[in-house]
């Protein structure tokens, strides 16, 4: 990019094999003189220590601005920081980097007396929409750099005097670390991993190995003198009610010091959930996919298909060696050809059948291990909306939510359930295994096998190796893009998705089974999303699909999609949903006033839950016993409705009050509620509202029906 600008502007550079400008040369700019717009690599590193890092003894070492751009105005000189990134959207810390370069310029202008004004907005330039990591083209993305300019100024006047204080010194290291899952791209991690490593013992490991431990959860441990996996599991669920224990240490206590156990005893144990709703029991037909996504190219690089029934097992596995975004939707259709073609199959079995009750029908669920996947292809999807064969699928997508028709009373419960599973939401829930920092499929599959529950672990090979995840590496994909020769080729890549997707059936299979021997034992059932013999919305006809039809899908699935986020969170335990703001519980029933055609419910609550993100004209609140069987039923929403009231006059501050409509509240489903509930075991969750949706559907319809002139 600095090549390419240098042909069209004059650009100070740095001589071949030097690190940066040479110090004359960008004095010399800074001062003004010379005729070139642009320095690339100014070291900004004033003489003198800036007054914005304080009094501690810190030592700035060299930074280097990617390019300052200078420009002579009447008002004087002007200056401009811009930083290149690999990257197809700027985030927070590369504004935050360009701010920390501001300062230093600041600095330097003024030691060398130089009257000049640095403009207020930074700039990143990054890879353009339509490009890739290895083009010459960019695209400008200015930001203000006041706020970001605030976050520099606070750190160097709170947290980096309080870091420059602490002692390193052969033997002592008053240094604080947490290892956690965003650490692989740390320089540091060869040395910090060794604090966390199994050949530790549970008593000098650290407590960062526990998966789901966050900063603020350890800096708390610490203070009361825990700082190792023993230490944790000896604790018990009480930590989490210490003074100081933040929000993430009260509300997860009894998580972490579960999964403390588990890697303190080296065996699998049960989790803190007996059961999840978000894996059905049964899957005659599974899919499995997995997606991998380059973050510099912004482009899936891998993208698996496994499809698994009675006859056997068949896949499909796509590899993008490069960034054109032709072959990645070429990539899609190929993959979800396939996945279309698999369901209509079970669709027209299921309809020839005619009766989901016949042990015939076949169940299908699709299955990915990480959420992150599901986001990949979420946003592939988006970036081919004008090809028209990605149109057609989307149209296909819509299709996954059955007919209302095929759906049967009063059995049924859920008929917009969950199409696919992120699997590791579900061995979270369900079980503490003993893995370090994060449950990745590598960790998940290897502690799963060693304990003899699965027969089929996934073992990447030395290239495809992450200490906390087991998606594609950056460096795989950037040695296969930029060809440098040296990484695993397009053979190993697919290598290495077939053992993931194959990992990731085993597990599936033996959580199905698992749950299938609890059931069999009279134990409580492990996994409860009911779900019925699969079939497609019928709805749409994709091979005669018009512009109407293509609009009509768009607004069917936004509703969809925020009627399935509503209900994963919906599916989650009660303490979680608590936990996270979405509920307010358990909850004590205090009174009920009725007044004309309105019934008061005066509630008191518990302290964990008085800071819920659920106000006082929120739409779409219901109140049950929290039970997910049953606010995962959307057409039993009606029946509990409610609307959370302003504080009367009296009311305590640690009681809320719900208006229902009397039929409603009298009505013989929500008393059958209130009977089961009894005084304390009320909840108040947020279901989806869609005011639009029907609103658009119908216009379109009425558009359709008009006669073309």
């Amino acid at each position: 990019m600095v090549t390419r600008l240098a042909r069209e502007t004059e650009v100070l550079r740095p001589a071949h094999g030097e690190d940066g400008l040479l110090e004359r040369q960008a004095i010399a700019f800074l001062k003004g003189h010379g005729t070139a717009s642009y320095a690339a690599q100014v070291n900004l590193r004033p003489r003198g220590k800036p007054a914005f890092l304080g009094t501690s003894d810190i030592k700035l070492r060299r930074s280097f601005a990617d390019l300052i751009r200078r420009d002579v105005r009447p008002t004087g000189l002007h200056f401009t920081v811009i930083d290149i990134k690999a990257t197809r959207a700027a985030r927070a810390f590369h504004k935050t980097q360009v701010a920390f370069y501001v300062m230093l310029l600041r600095a330097m202008l003024a030691e060398l007396g130089v009257d000049a004004i640095v403009e207020p907005a930074g700039e990143i330039w990054r890879i353009p929409d339509d490009g890739d990591a290895e083009g010459d083209r960019w695209t400008s993305e200015e930001f203000a750099l006041k706020p970001y300019l605030r976050l520099v100024e606070d750190f160097c006047r709170t947290t980096l005097p309080a870091i420059a204080d602490k002692v390193v010194a052969p033997g002592r290291d008053e240094t604080f670390f947490h290892v956690y899952f965003k650490c692989e791209q740390c320089s540091y991690l060869p040395h910090c991993i060794e604090a966390v490593g199994s050949n530790r013992t549970p008593r000098t490991r650290d407590v960062s190995a526990v998966a789901g431990l966050s900063h603020e959860a350890k800096r708390t441990l610490l203070s009361i003198g825990i700082g190792t996996v023993a230490g944790l599991a000896e604790l018990g669920a009480g930590v989490g009610r210490i003074d100081g224990a933040g929000w993430s240490l009260s509300r997860r206590a009894d998580q972490l010091v579960s999964r403390a156990k588990a890697l303190r005893d080296d065996s699998v144990q049960p989790g803190t959930e007996p059961h999840s709703f978000l894996m059905p029991p049964r899957a005659d037909a599974a899919i499995y996919l997995v997606a991998d996504n380059d973050p510099v190219d912004d482009t899936l690089v891998a993208l698996g298909y496994r499809y698994v029934d009675s006859s056997g097992a068949r896949e499909h596995i796509e590899i993008m060696p490069t960034a054109d975004r032709a072959a990645e939707a070429d990539a899609l259709v190929s993959i979800f050809g396939r996945l279309v073609a698999d369901l209509e199959a079970i669709d027209a079995r299921n309809e020839a059948i005619g009766n989901p009750n016949d042990p015939a029908s076949l169940y299908a669920h699709i299955f990915l291990y990480e959420t992150t996947e599901a986001l990949a292809i979420q946003n592939a999807v988006k970036r081919h909306l004008e090809d028209p064969r990605v149109r057609t699928g989307l149209l296909h997508m819509v299709r996954l939510f059955p007919p209302d028709e095929v759906v049967p009373e009063p059995e049924f419960r859920g008929m917009q359930h969950l199409p696919a599973t992120a699997l590791r939401s579900v061995v979270e829930q369900l079980l503490s295994l003993p893995v370090t920092v994060s449950y990745d499929l590598r960790q998940v599959s290897a502690a799963l096998q060693r304990a003899g529950l699965i027969v089929e672990s996934y073992q990447p090979a030395t290239d495809f190796e992450r200490p906390f995840s087991s998606l594609l590496a950056l460096d795989v994909s950037r040695n296969l893009r930029e060809g440098r020769g040296h990484g695993p080729d397009v053979a190993a890549i697919r290598e290495d998705v077939r053992a993931r997707l194959a990992a990731s059936q085993a597990i599936a299979d033996w959580l199905r089974a698992e749950h299938q021997r609890r059931v069999a034992t009279s134990q409580s059932p492990m996994l409860r999303l009911n779900k019925q013999p699969f079939r497609l919305q019928a709805s749409f006809n994709p091979l005669d699909a018009g512009d109407l039809d293509v609009l009509r899908a768009f607004e069917l699935l936004e509703n969809r999609a925020g009627l399935l986020d509503t209900m994963i969170q919906l599916a989650r335990p009660t303490r979680v949903r608590r936990d996270a703001g979405r509920a307010i519980g358990p909850m004590r029933l205090i009174n009920v006033s009725e007044k004309g055609l309105s019934a008061f419910l005066l509630f008191s609550i518990p302290r964990e839950a008085e800071d819920a993100d659920l106000s006082s004209g929120a739409f779409g609140l219901i109140l049950s016993d929290g039970e997910p069987d049953l606010v995962l039923e959307p057409r039993l929403w009606s029946s509990m409705g409610c609307d959370l009231m302003d504080p009367w006059p009296n009311d305590p501050p640690n009681f809320l009050r719900v208006r229902m409509f009397r039929p409603t509240y009298n009505g013989q489903f929500f008393q059958d509620v209130k009977r089961r509930a009894g005084q304390d075991g009320w909840w108040l969750d947020q279901s989806f509202v869609d005011f639009n949706s029907a609103k658009a559907d119908n216009f379109l319809t009425f558009l359709g029906a008009q006669v073309q002139p």
